[in-house]
């Protein structure tokens, strides 16, 4: 019924482990679990999946000849499905053991096309940073959403095969192929929600907070988005051009400090400690016009929801 697709590359055999066995431990059965490893000389990985694949028959794993990246892999493992729906998982995330069961009836009960859910946000250890309190769940106001920033987590999506066929799968679009993928999915007429309820905790990492790359990745969504809000597909090619001619050390080195600052605020939030926070949130204003820009789409994409 579900085909779950996974691409692994270099987790940490822990992480990897409590991920499949989230999947595997699902209330509900009646899935097959695609596993791609996206680095073939990871003989850890491959120890591991092996070893639950001999006592699992639901998963097939499949093994890259060399790095093709997520993109890729996730295609790879789309034309390998069986299922009527598929549900995406990453490896280093942990899917709450009801998730399939509450998204399948969530789905079906409402005719939906696409759907995602609740993350609450975890660190190395597991232990949890802080929740996200509620997402958009009314279509309409989810195209409207969708102007400013993602609201439907792709580790969290369930979908109908249809979807990501009429899609024709995942695009080159870097750092945003599923934001991508949703706007492409609504421009072509499919209906979208999100259960609003936890399903997955997300891992995030030190390296998640701080890559080097965050800013690329605003400047991306900034081009596509524009683009949706005329209706319109993004060409990859001129999303590629916008991103080159705005692209610079200076702005991308003040947007990825005030990522650190800004996720430290939402600890702290969790932990109420009051004026450390007020203290970093004046931090924040003078750190970067583009981070605050992000703020500004995160506040219209609750509004608007």
């Amino acid at each position: 019924m579900i085909s779950v697709i996974m691409s692994t590359y270099k987790e940490d055999e822990k992480l990897l482990r409590e991920s499949i066995e989230s999947i595997l431990n699902q209330t509900y059965k009646d899935f097959e679990y695609i596993i791609i490893l996206d680095y073939p000389d990871n003989d850890v990985h491959k120890r591991v999946i092996e070893e639950y694949a001999i006592k699992d028959d639901r998963i097939h794993f499949y093994i890259n000849e060399k790095n093709m990246g997520l993109t890729d892999s996730l295609n790879r493992g789309l034309s390998l499905c069986h299922g009527e729906y598929i549900a995406r998982m990453d490896a280093d995330d942990i899917s709450l053991p009801d998730r399939l069961e509450r998204q399948m009836e969530y789905l079906e009960k409402n005719h939906y096309d696409l759907i995602g859910g609740i993350t609450e946000m975890i660190n190395e250890n597991g232990s949890l940073l802080y929740s996200i309190k509620s997402v958009p769940t009314d279509p309409k106001k989810i195209n409207k959403a969708l102007r400013y920033s993602q609201c439907i987590a792709h580790p969290t999506w369930l979908g109908k095969k249809e979807v990501f066929e009429k899609n024709a799968g995942y695009r080159h679009m870097p750092l945003c192929e599923d934001y991508d993928f949703t706007l492409r999915a609504v421009l072509n007429g499919f209906v979208i929600s999100n259960l609003n309820e936890a399903v997955l905790k997300y891992r995030m990492t030190s390296n998640s907070i701080s890559r080097s790359n965050l800013f690329e990745q605003y400047l991306y969504m900034s081009y596509i988005t524009n683009e949706y809000k005329n209706k319109r597909v993004a060409s990859v090619d001129k999303a590629y051009a916008y991103v080159q001619q705005h692209l610079n050390e200076k702005d991308s080195n003040k947007y990825l400090k005030a990522n650190v600052i800004f996720n430290r605020m939402l600890q702290e939030m969790s932990d109420k400690q009051i004026l450390s926070f007020i203290k970093d949130g004046f931090c924040l204003l003078f750190s970067s016009k583009y981070y605050l820009n992000k703020i500004y789409r995160f506040m219209m994409l609750s509004l608007n929801s």
